[in-house]
């Protein structure tokens, strides 16, 4: 967050019109992850938007929402303009510990689109014009203002989502939110479903049924899936040589997760990273 000012790194927020932030801050240009939430709302312009190698149209009036750890990049057509924010998720939670960010469908949702249309501008451009203001004209802006806003932004931006997945409760949905936050933070040391299952207190078999009910997957393939996920982040981002990222991704043994990338990814991992040399 520091690299975006120092009002940004105290205050755990950020907030800028989308063109100013692109012109200032040069070096995002380049495929770049963050370790903090990030909403961008598109008013003019257009392009592509690349987030963990799946590519989406940017369009007018659509928000894209991202979590940390993603890495993404951006194609913008002339005059692309809108707003972006960025905030922690210790900001979200101040003086309401309560707080979940699970609560929004868009976060932590195994299924979800990180892009929603918005039908109606106005409410939501209201909104990230409030912030701007209180960000901006303000010397020491009022946190606990930009945190509620920042709260009917996320609440107003709900009401547009439309999930993927069908027939599934709210207890249902929540469990699978924990779920992949538990596989984000634990997936390099944690391999086996049975390792999840005793974090949710749930029985293994109960929780792989949720996964192939609702998602169509098995919890197996949930942790295999954020695993080459992280993969191929570092072969196309980093400079590490092979056996370095399968250590750092948990493999004892390099010609192992070689034969297991190529198993899952249909390439050798040096191929995969051949395949993403003309965009890094």
């Amino acid at each position: 967050m520091q690299s975006f000012g120092p009002k940004a790194d105290w205050t755990d927020f950020y907030i800028e019109k989308f063109r100013d932030h692109v012109e200032a801050h040069p070096f995002i240009g380049k495929p770049h992850k963050h370790d903090f939430y990030l909403i961008l709302f598109i008013l003019s312009g257009g392009g592509t938007h690349t987030i963990d190698f799946n590519t989406y149209p940017m369009n007018a009036d659509s928000i894209y929402l991202m979590t940390p750890g993603q890495v993404h990049t951006w194609n913008l057509t002339a005059k692309t303009d809108g707003y972006v924010v960025f905030f922690t998720k210790a900001f979200y939670q101040m003086q309401m510990i309560e707080s979940n960010l699970l609560e929004f469908p868009f976060y932590h949702a195994l299924a979800a689109s990180p892009v929603i249309h918005v039908p109606q501008r106005e409410p939501v451009d209201f909104i990230f014009k409030r912030m701007l203001h209180e960000y901006t004209t303000a010397a020491q802006p009022a946190l606990r203002i930009l945190r509620a806003y920042l709260d009917v932004l996320l609440l107003e931006t709900a009401k547009y989502y439309r999930s993927e997945s069908t027939g599934a409760t709210h207890a249902m949905t929540y469990k699978l939110r924990r779920l992949e936050q538990l596989i984000d933070e634990h997936f390099i040391t944690l391999k086996r479903p049975a390792d999840y299952a005793d974090l949710m207190n749930l029985a293994p078999a109960y929780l792989n049924s949720i996964c192939k009910n609702n998602l169509g997957k098995t919890l197996t393939e949930l942790i295999q899936a954020r695993t080459m996920l992280e993969a191929k982040r570092l072969l196309a981002y980093s400079d590490l040589h092979v056996n370095e990222l399968a250590t750092r991704l948990g493999f004892s043994d390099t010609s192992y997760f070689s034969r297991w990338f190529g198993k899952y990814a249909g390439h050798k991992p040096e191929e995969f990273r051949s395949s993403q040399l003309p965009s890094r």
